[in-house]
């Protein structure tokens, strides 16, 4: 089994491939990574957000049609949220095996700090991690350091720890074997 990663557009360049590495380090699966070819639906102008769950539509259509069986995660740079939730950093579907991770809230720029990719990949790869967890029937997990932790700030995020607490980890194993 591996792991597929759609790259928009305007994701940030130059990042694919220690995230995938790193990625693949964390969850001991290959990670491959292409350009995104379906476009991210869902923009709400009001909001100045894309809405996640339509964009989460768009790509289980396209992993149907294009009889994929690996679980699919869609890096974008726009800011996303769900219903019920003012922004989120990804979202994930596990019953159709489709995941989003949104990079605008994850830079410094966004908190009017100085540019540092070091840090974007740290979280994107923490927060790719977390919503791939979901995939693999993972659920948020107490342990604040753990991958699965909720993070609900970019603070609870840079908080974690690139690794799973033990009970997840030997939960990644058994879904992973199945």
């Amino acid at each position: 089994m591996d792991i597929l990663v759609l790259w928009d557009n305007d994701a940030p360049p130059g990042l694919q491939l220690p995230f995938t590495r790193a990625l693949s380090a964390i969850l001991g699966l290959e990670v491959k990574v292409v350009e995104n070819p379906i476009p991210v639906n869902g923009y709400v102008g009001s909001r100045r957000q894309v809405d996640a769950g339509q964009t989460l539509d768009s790509l289980d259509t396209y992993r149907h049609r294009a009889k994929l069986h690996s679980p699919v995660l869609l890096v974008v740079s726009r800011d996303i949220f769900c219903k019920g939730n003012e922004f989120v950093f990804g979202l994930a579907r596990p019953d159709v095996g489709v995941a989003i991770l949104s990079t605008f809230r994850l830079e410094n720029e966004y908190y009017g700090l100085p540019h540092d990719d070091d840090a974007l990949l740290d979280r994107m790869v923490k927060e790719a991690a977390h919503e791939l967890g979901h995939l693999f029937s993972l659920h948020h997990c107490p342990e604040e350091e753990c991958i699965m932790h909720n993070p609900l700030t970019l603070e609870d995020l840079d908080r974690k720890r690139r690794h799973f607490c033990s009970p997840c980890g030997e939960n990644l194993d058994s879904e992973k074997s199945r």
